[in-house]
């Protein structure tokens, strides 16, 4: 998939919680300046990794699932491989780093 899926609090199970393989997703909020310049580079490494669902969750849409995924802090990546999260990071990175970081966590 070469863009990123927007999720909601009703399709994060389906799409990441019983999805196989490993899905990305990105943890933000509208008004986050770092979240909106991640953004472009999420969009960039979605486009150059094949193999990795990647979707993004804003505040707006999923608040509720914040809390419970240890959410405290935006943009936060996790990486979840069938359903269960095996990776994060936080803070801004470039389309190479997330490339680089999913490389080393698949």
């Amino acid at each position: 998939m070469s863009e990123p899926l927007n999720l909601t609090a009703d399709t994060f199970s389906a799409e990441v919680e019983q999805a196989t393989g490993p899905v990305l997703v990105d943890f933000w909020s509208q008004t986050c300046p770092h979240c909106l310049a991640l953004a472009p580079q999420f969009e960039k490494a979605a486009a150059e990794n094949s193999g990795v669902r990647f979707a993004k969750l804003s505040l707006q849409e999923g608040g509720a699932l914040f809390a419970p995924h240890r959410v405290s802090g935006v943009p936060t990546l996790i990486l979840f491989k069938d359903g269960k999260e095996v990776d994060r990071r936080a803070g801004y990175a470039t389309s190479e780093a997330i490339g680089e970081w999913l490389q080393g966590s698949r």
